[in-house]
């Protein structure tokens, strides 16, 4: 249920708006593949059972547009390619895309803009009205450390923790400070230009948190 509220129509269509944005700043002039791409990016989540088989929901899905749109016959082949290949890696570990967007060259463009525009809206003020909605069943924060143990941690920080299986964190503010380290695996000059003081308001929100429980 939780992964419904994170990823319903609602989502799409705000991945749909940055998406555009980030593509209009970079300069990617085919527009019609970056909002059929955005629209769906999410389209295997469906088709994916498990919890722990969500993590492939990009490969299905971009099965999935594939065909779909092969049906319709509006798009090239080549258009169809690169709107499938951008659902397949819109949810890859960040170290496998970096290393991706090196070797494929213009291919890459439309990943970048839509695995970013997937991150920016788990940052800002919808980042964390989705944190705290879609982990409502962890407590909200440890009265002891209102800031997390991983408060100030980096992507590659968060990264070093799941390889040693300890996991985002016990409560929401982990997940939080987890969706302010996106920051760190933005791929487009533009959505770094917009994320910056997104990320600032999610950083001052713990702070002021932190305050107000403390009465200072």
């Amino acid at each position: 249920m939780t992964g419904a509220v994170a990823h319903d129509f609602k989502h799409v269509d705000r991945v749909r708006r940055w998406a555009l944005r980030i593509a209009e700043e970079e300069g990617f002039e085919d527009l019609e593949i970056v909002e059929v791409a955005a629209l769906l990016h999410d389209i295997g989540l469906p088709s994916v059972d498990e919890e722990s088989e969500r993590n492939k929901h990009g490969q299905v899905g971009a099965e999935i547009a594939a065909r779909f749109l092969k049906e319709k016959s509006v798009f090239t082949e080549e258009q169809i390619e690169h709107i499938a290949l951008a659902i397949r890696h819109h949810c890859s570990q960040p170290a496998l895309v970096a290393e991706l967007l090196k070797t494929i060259g213009e291919k890459g463009r439309l990943i970048a803009i839509i695995r970013d525009a997937d991150t920016m809206d788990a940052i800002g003020a919808v980042g964390l009205m989705r944190a705290f909605t879609s982990k409502a069943a962890k407590p909200e924060y440890d009265p002891e450390n209102l800031k997390g143990d991983t408060w100030g941690l980096s992507g590659r920080e968060f990264d070093e923790r799941f390889a040693k299986g300890l996991g985002i964190g016990d409560t929401i503010i982990d997940q939080v400070n987890f969706q302010i380290s996106y920051y760190d695996n933005l791929n487009t000059k533009a959505a770094k230009r917009l994320a910056k003081p997104l990320v600032e308001f999610m950083k001052k929100y713990i702070i002021q948190l932190k305050r107000e429980i403390n009465n200072r």
